[in-house]
């Protein structure tokens, strides 16, 4: 997951790793950002042990996904190399993941 030969892109935590004969970034799910797929892989990596590295790739997601860090609306998946939105606007279960991460990645002790 932190490997950025794999998971760890622009947009971190991608439905497939770069190397994978599947991987498409513009393929619905061979490849794409989804951020209830990041939500699950945060909390994974903080509940070993590896809050430090799951704080780094939130952040790097915050930064790098097309609007978070703005006004825009909240998308149903992004691209991982660029950032880029992809998918459905307004998207109400890529918000709520947005929240949950908030609230049990940032704010947690």
């Amino acid at each position: 997951m932190l490997q950025e030969s794999e998971f760890n892109t622009k947009v971190p935590l991608g439905t497939a790793a770069l190397p994978n004969p599947a991987y498409d970034q513009n393929i619905y799910w061979r490849g794409r950002v989804w951020l209830d797929q990041v939500y699950f892989g945060l909390i994974a990596l903080k509940n070993y042990g590896y809050k430090e590295e799951a704080d780094t790739l939130a952040a790097k997601l915050l930064n790098n996904a097309q609007g978070l860090g703005e006004s825009g609306s909240i998308r149903e998946n992004y691209n991982p190399e660029t950032g880029d939105v992809q998918g459905a606007s307004n998207f109400s279960w890529s918000a709520a993941h947005l929240l949950m991460l908030y609230s049990e990645v940032f704010t947690a002790k």
